[in-house]
C-alpha cells in the first residue's frame, strides 16, 4: 500500500444518538365513511346570457354570448361534490343585438349538449367581423 494515508476525521454523532425532538401533533385523518355533499349546480346553467365584453381600443363597448353548460359523464362532477361546467362564448360584438342573436343560437343548442355548443360557438367565432357564413 503506497498511498498515504489520509488523517481521519472527528465523526459526527449518528442519529440515534442525537436527542429526540418532541413530536409535533398531527391533524385527525378525515374519516373515509363521511358522506359525500349534495352536487351543489351554479346559477345560470344550461341558460345563454349576454355580457359585456372588453372594450375596443378605440373605447367602444361590446358585448358577448356566453353559456354555461354542465359536463357530462364521469366527469359531471369533482372531488367536492360540485357540477363541473365548461363556458361557451361567441365572438365580442359591437351591437348588443347581435350578441342577443348568438345567445339565442347558443341556448337552441344547449338541449344537444356540450359538443353541440362547442360547434355554435366555433361557427359563431368564425363568422364574426362581417365574414359571410359561406366559409
Amino acid at each position: 500500500n503506497c498511498s498515504p494515508r489520509r488523517p481521519l476525521r472527528p465523526r459526527s454523532p449518528s442519529r440515534n444518538c442525537s436527542p429526540r425532538r418532541p413530536s409535533r401533533p398531527r391533524s385527525p385523518v378525515p374519516s373515509r365513511s363521511a358522506p359525500k355533499p349534495e352536487p351543489v349546480a351554479p346559477a345560470g346553467i344550461g341558460r345563454a346570457q349576454v355580457v359585456e365584453g372588453t372594450p375596443l381600443n378605440s373605447g367602444d363597448r361590446t358585448w358577448q354570448a356566453e353559456v354555461l353548460v354542465a359536463r357530462q359523464g364521469g366527469e359531471g362532477i369533482n372531488h367536492s361534490g360540485n357540477v363541473r361546467t365548461i363556458c361557451f362564448r361567441g365572438p365580442s360584438r359591437i351591437s348588443q343585438e347581435q350578441a342577443e342573436s348568438d345567445a339565442q343560437e347558443l341556448d337552441a343548442a344547449v338541449v344537444d349538449g356540450p359538443k353541440a355548443c362547442r360547434a355554435v360557438a366555433d361557427r359563431l367565432q368564425k363568422t364574426k367581423k362581417g365574414r359571410d357564413q359561406n366559409f
